[in-house]
């Protein structure tokens, strides 16, 4: 059955909890490749959002693991067709962000969190001979480069600047790799993406740009688990 279209609401967004049944071959297979992974929560969305689906519908999720779940968090831009999941496979809530992103405003203190894609991409040749002067290197820096420790934080911190915060705190932790898989003329192709997460403390600068941040993600990998940002007030 088509589920019916329906339009994104612009200034709001769901957040499903996704609770996985670990047991389930196809989560199994999903916590193995994003790109499943990606393909099984886009169930959640309209049909007929267009040529970039993900990106029409607003989809972010992140996965988060502790000693006894796995649980996946997944945005929308739309109210999501939990339906489409099968109860095997987990266990859905859903609830409204219109409350939290009403009470954006400056000078509130926030606890944030973002599983994030750290990288320098260097678009030509010229750019990575460049890269390799100013950092000292013996050989050429690869096309895209994976930043790590203080490098990282630096990354976060400016592009928590750039979207409305005013970063406080930072803990950062290597939350391993989405694994992709894709299939090509010559077989299945394997690639990752690097993923850390940074959480901490953080006052709001910009609240509409902020909002923003919030609605559509913040950095590469959008389709694979990273760029959704998490706000709670800092009571």
């Amino acid at each position: 059955m088509t589920t019916p279209t329906a339009p994104t609401t612009p200034d709001t967004a769901w957040l499903t909890q996704l609770h996985l049944n670990t047991r389930n071959r196809a989560v199994v297979t999903d916590l193995g490749d994003a790109n499943a992974m990606h393909r099984t929560l886009m169930r959640l969305l309209p049909d007929n959002l267009g040529r970039t689906p993900r990106t029409q519908g607003r989809l972010l999720y992140r996965v988060e693991e502790t000693d006894t779940r796995i649980t996946v968090l997944v945005q929308t831009g739309t109210r999501p067709h939990t339906a489409r999941i099968d109860p095997g496979y987990a266990h859905t809530s859903t609830k409204d962000m219109s409350p939290l992103l009403d009470w954006l405003a400056v000078g509130r203190a926030v606890r944030y969190r973002i599983a994030a894609n750290p990288v320098v991409q260097y678009g030509t040749l010229a750019d990575r001979k460049k890269a390799q002067t100013r950092l000292g290197l013996d050989r050429l820096p690869p096309a895209r480069r994976v930043l790590s420790g203080d490098a990282a934080d630096d990354w976060w911190h400016t592009r928590a600047t750039r979207n409305g915060l005013d970063v406080q705190t930072i803990v950062q932790t290597s939350n391993g790799s989405a694994d992709v898989s894709r299939a090509n003329g010559a077989g299945p192709n394997r690639h990752w993406h690097a993923i850390t997460m940074f959480e901490g403390d953080a006052v709001i600068t910009d609240p509409e740009t902020l909002r923003t941040a919030v609605l559509t993600g913040i950095g590469r990998a959008r389709s694979f688990g990273a760029g959704l940002l998490s706000l709670a007030p800092a009571w």
